[in-house]
């Protein structure tokens, strides 16, 4: 399977059998941020920290080019280094998560595994070199203190022309990831570059990407469109959704999966909801 045809996989709900919370929006702009630093001609590993069953990793998987790799890291079904406060929401959000269910759902648009560490993500930096990766994407503990630490470790972990991309930033029922992510930007020297709904896009690189970069690749895109544009400090950065009638494709096949759900043709209500 090629990276188009994983699109039109995420894009079609009533045939994505894959769990998990990758809406098209952002699939399309994670490949927009890839396109624009293959174009600039930067290069590293990818890394992914949290990938619960792999949605996001599988896309990701496509990124690499010939010495790049794919890293992933989450913890999987133990909970060793876990706060009380991660361990509910482990148990509310991601009940019976285990490795074998990730890989297995990884091998299925790929030929091989990533590396996968099964380790805390704050033990990163003992098996990740600095200055190595040029993604790294955070969808891991939505704690306050964890993504703070997951944010300090992707800077890090990034060299030249590197992205942070951070998930759940706007999400209010885990308003730690916000807080982490506004104090980096406040004390630290973070240039956001764009935002959807669901993922906040960053660089602590001045001569980097930019925000204007973004948002002409988006223009390239046929199921994207800027929403607007506001300005954090002196960065002019744009928040990014699906263009009408790609909205209109993607919810048809939704419909299609909660009349199934709710006609008593399914097994259970899917984890999304499209935006």
């Amino acid at each position: 399977m090629s990276v188009t045809e994983y699109l039109e996989f995420i894009g079609d709900p009533a045939n994505d059998d894959v769990q998990g919370w990758l809406y098209p929006t952002d699939a399309q702009l994670l490949c927009v941020i890839n396109d624009v630093q293959v174009g600039r001609g930067y290069d590293g590993d990818i890394l992914e920290i949290g990938v619960y069953k792999g949605k996001s990793a599988i896309l990701l998987g496509f990124f690499p080019r010939p010495g790049e790799t794919l890293i992933t890291c989450d913890l999987f079904d133990s909970d060793a280094s876990v706060s009380e406060e991660n361990h509910r929401e482990n148990a509310a959000f991601y009940p019976g998560l285990q490795r074998g269910d990730f890989e297995k759902n990884y091998l299925r648009f790929h030929d091989r595994l990533p590396t996968v560490h099964a380790r805390p993500s704050a033990d990163l930096s003992d098996v990740v070199p600095a200055g190595s990766c040029r993604l790294v994407h955070i969808d891991g503990a939505h704690t306050y203190e964890a993504t703070r630490a997951d944010i300090e470790t992707a800077r890090r972990l990034l060299g030249p022309g590197g992205v942070v991309v951070v998930d759940d930033w706007s999400s209010a029922h885990i308003p730690g990831v916000a807080m982490a992510l506004w104090e980096q930007y406040l004390t630290g020297d973070l240039i956001p570059l764009a935002f959807s709904k669901g993922k906040f896009y960053a660089t602590w690189d001045p001569s980097g990407l930019t925000g204007e970069e973004v948002t002409a690749a988006v223009a390239d895109r046929a199921d994207l469109d800027v929403k607007g544009s506001v300005l954090l400090g002196r960065h002019p950065v744009s928040s990014i959704t699906m263009t009408a009638g790609a909205w209109q494709k993607y919810s048809a096949s939704l419909r299609a999966v909660y009349s199934k759900v709710y006609s008593g043709g399914g097994a259970g209500a899917p984890q999304m909801v499209g935006f």
